[in-house]
């Protein structure tokens, strides 16, 4: 079942659902449900209403087990269950406008009664919608400005310990891994702007040692301040940040909302801005709901300014399938409308070890993130970060 276009501006919404009963009813009703009515018909929408606000089914069909969709692999239904497929949803934008909440209200939804037990995986803008949108101010190739480092993935520590230390020991890790050559060092996600570590101090702690390092061996390593809080705080942070000296920020985009992302994007603070997906599995973690990692960490805050998305791997800690972490890496380096490319910061658990095949996978346009394992290595965590640039090197020779 396909549709032709209805002349208005549109997003269209690519589902992975399992409507019970007659699909194309099912998702017809979906497609009202998050529109203009509910699971009864009503008094009051008139033609025109349907014509400029109703959502309508473009796509519908049924897709076989094993099958790719966005990077999530279709499994069989369980005894006596529903059959997936594949539901596409054209929404007109003049209902929620350049603007998260809306957008995901629209989207995700709320109305059981014509519920498809849908899961967002995939979202196509208008060239008009996008540019309503900041998208990455700096992109990947900000990343490269800011380290003077080309041909290679940069190394990004996550100061291990997470939190619980005053600046002026912290800035003993940030030292360390700079001078054994990590190109990024931020704060790890526990720690933001904490009673006990502020993070203007912290800012000017951790500027003075990395530029002594610089000094002293030529090599400026980058700090990236957390500076996750309240919406309504979130740019007295930043500029609390920065001016304390700060290269670059980073933000728990899930955390402070989409919205709150866009708004840090739209200020243009000049520095680029690297989001963390904590709490991204309880987005997307449970099937038939939710988001997909990709149309989150790759379309959705992509759209929302990020100019570094962190994207976990099929390698470390716990994996993830390999197709999944490609096509949300697809998604933030590809070509999509005039945004540029998003750097993906991979990183889950990585040892020296990870380095060649993570490079044979996605190529040096990435920043591999490492904590405990440049932090607790034997030998310090100086070994630890010239252990890691020694496995970058090495995986280069290979290529």
């Amino acid at each position: 079942m396909r549709a032709t276009s209805s002349g208005r501006d549109e997003l269209v919404a690519t589902y992975l659902a399992r409507p019970r009963g007659d699909p194309v009813r099912a998702a017809e009703a979906f497609a009202t449900g998050q529109s203009l009515g509910t699971w009864l018909p009503v008094p009051g929408i008139t033609a025109e209403m349907r014509a400029r606000h109703g959502a309508r089914v473009v796509e519908l069909r049924r897709l076989e087990p094993g099958e790719l969709v966005s990077g999530e692999l279709v499994e069989a239904p369980g005894a006596g269950g529903d059959d997936a497929r594949l539901v596409r949803v054209a929404f007109a934008t003049e209902n929620f406008g350049p603007q998260f909440p809306m957008l995901l209200t629209t989207l995700l939804g709320a109305e059981p009664s014509t519920s498809i037990g849908a899961r967002l995986v995939d979202v196509e803008l208008s060239s008009a919608y996008a540019a309503a949108f900041p998208g990455p101010g700096h992109g990947a190739d900000g990343w490269r400005r800011l380290t003077g480092v080309a041909g290679r993935p940069l190394l990004l520590n996550m100061i291990k310990p997470c939190t619980g230390y005053p600046p002026e020991v912290g800035a003993g890790f940030v030292e360390a891994v700079a001078r054994g050559g990590c190109d990024l060092v931020k704060d790890d996600e526990i720690l933001a702007d904490a009673a006990f570590n502020r993070v203007a101090e912290r800012a000017r702690a951790y500027r003075r040692r990395l530029e002594r390092v610089a000094e002293e061996t030529g090599h400026r390593a980058r700090y990236l301040a957390n500076v996750t809080t309240r919406p309504g705080r979130l740019l007295e942070t930043a500029a609390a940040a920065l001016e304390g000296g700060a290269d670059a920020l980073m933000v728990s985009g899930l955390a402070v909302g989409l919205d709150a992302v866009q708004t840090l994007a739209e200020a243009r603070l000049g520095v680029p801005l690297f989001v963390h997906n904590a709490g991204v599995a309880t987005f997307t973690a449970a099937p038939g709901a939710g988001l997909g990692r990709a149309v989150l960490l790759g379309r959705l805050l992509r759209l929302a300014g990020a100019d570094a998305v962190l994207v976990n791997t099929s390698h470390g800690a716990r994996p993830l399938a390999r197709e999944l972490v490609e096509a949300t890496v697809d998604r933030l380096r590809g070509p999509w409308h005039d945004f540029a490319p998003v750097m993906p910061v991979v990183g889950n658990g990585l040892t020296a070890e990870h380095v060649a095949p993570l490079v044979g996978e996605f190529g040096v346009e990435m920043i591999l993130a490492v904590g405990g394992a440049i932090q607790g290595h034997p030998e310090g965590a100086v070994a630890g970060a010239r252990a890691f640039r020694a496995a970058i090197d090495a995986a280069m020779m290979d290529r």
